[in-house]
């Protein structure tokens, strides 16, 4: 599993994004949206798409296996974001930029906000770790251009915020639930109940009957169900990589 993926930061969009002047689809109150092209950035070129080694994006919530008090640990995602006076000034900042974007037009010289760290961010647990992929400037974390720090807490058995992580593992016994490919009929699926030594230093999607709606239909209220699927573990076979015609 070594050659797997570590999601440690937002990943970029393989195409190229466009900003509409139109209410959003999912977002009632936000009178713009955003949408993808056909066409591919040219970024991801650069990173020799021709031969990576796709897989699907699962739509659930992603968490990392790491130590923690010296034991293989599952860390819940936990981004540090502003606190509320910086968010509202960052919004404005955020909605100006994209007002400029959507008329064609651009400023002089690329404005930045202004942050005070780590004083315009919440407060975290004491347990928060900043993800691997997040810059640092004179030890403090650095935000992204949407004002979020990427960033890990270990999941705590008493928290009820944790408790469909909690679903997925055996803590006591450094076991995790885990769903994958079968090594030698692609597509089928398999469930089975793997060390959580073996997926230290991978991140993966948790997903199942209590998470971001339940789009698999994996299990029921009755009986939930909640699994982890490690990153880049479900591959994608036949995905078109050609280059756009426009390039």
């Amino acid at each position: 599993m070594n050659n797997l993926g570590c999601v440690q930061k937002k990943l970029p969009c393989l195409f190229q994004v466009q900003v509409l002047d139109a209410p959003s689809d999912k977002r009632h109150s936000q009178p713009y949206k955003v949408i993808a092209t056909p066409d591919f950035e040219e970024e991801a070129f650069k990173h020799d798409i021709h031969s990576a080694r796709l897989s699907e994006k699962l739509d659930g919530t992603c968490v990392y296996v790491a130590k923690f008090l010296g034991k293989p640990w599952l860390w819940a995602r936990l981004d540090r974001r502003p606190n509320k006076a910086t968010e509202r000034r960052l919004k404005k900042f955020l909605a100006d930029h994209r007002t400029l974007q959507r008329h064609g037009e651009k400023s002089e010289t690329e404005a930045e906000f202004q942050w005070d760290l780590p004083k315009d961010l919440k407060e975290v647990p004491a347990t928060w770790i900043p993800a691997l992929a997040v810059p640092v400037v004179d030890d403090i974390p650095q935000p992204d251009t949407c004002g979020h720090i990427p960033g890990w807490v270990p999941v705590d058995r008493t928290s009820r915020q944790h408790c469909w992580h909690l679903g997925a593992v055996d803590l006591d016994n450094s076991l995790g639930l885990v769903m994958r490919e079968d090594d030698c009929y692609h597509g089928d699926l398999i469930i089975e109940a793997r060390p959580l030594e073996e997926l230290e230093g991978h991140t993966a999607e948790l997903i199942g009957t209590h998470i971001n709606g339940n789009p698999y239909g994996i299990g029921n209220k009755q009986c939930p169900i909640h699994l982890l699927v490690i990153h880049g573990i479900m591959g994608i076979m036949n995905a078109p990589r050609s280059k756009p015609p426009c390039y």
